[in-house]
């Protein structure tokens, strides 16, 4: 559970160190945890799993959203009104979850595939 937590709120899954990301707007994040070395990208299109959550996440939103409108507003209301609601929120809402998926996938495989002491930076290893 802590391993989620610290997947949800931008940190590393192992140690929890936060400040992952390298540039304004947090779309670059660095390579290696700066505090246990745990390298992001443990095998090739690992990448892939943070665009599965990213995606999932997104599209159960916007049904929660155009599910909401139709109870609100009933079923008689037009397409129209329901994409100018759903719409912002699918374009813009991917864009804001990014690095919390990236982080929350990083968790999720940690807690599928923990890291192995050969991953992890000596100095942190004798200090946990």
């Amino acid at each position: 559970m802590k391993t989620l937590w610290r997947g949800l709120t931008l940190a590393c899954g192992v140690c929890g160190r936060r400040g992952l990301f390298t540039t304004w707007g947090m779309f670059a994040m660095v390579e290696d945890c700066p505090n246990c070395g745990l390298h992001f990208e443990r095998m090739e299109g690992h990448s892939l799993g943070a665009v599965a959550v990213n995606t999932v996440v997104s599209s159960a939103l916007v049904l929660t959203v155009v599910s909401l409108a139709l109870v609100v507003f009933g079923t008689d209301v037009s397409t129209s009104f329901l994409l100018l609601i759903a719409a912002p929120i699918g374009l813009i809402f991917p864009i804001l979850f990014d690095p919390v998926s990236r982080t929350l996938w990083n968790a999720l495989e940690l807690l599928m595939r923990p890291a192995q002491p050969d991953e992890l930076n000596q100095q942190f290893q004798n200090n946990k």
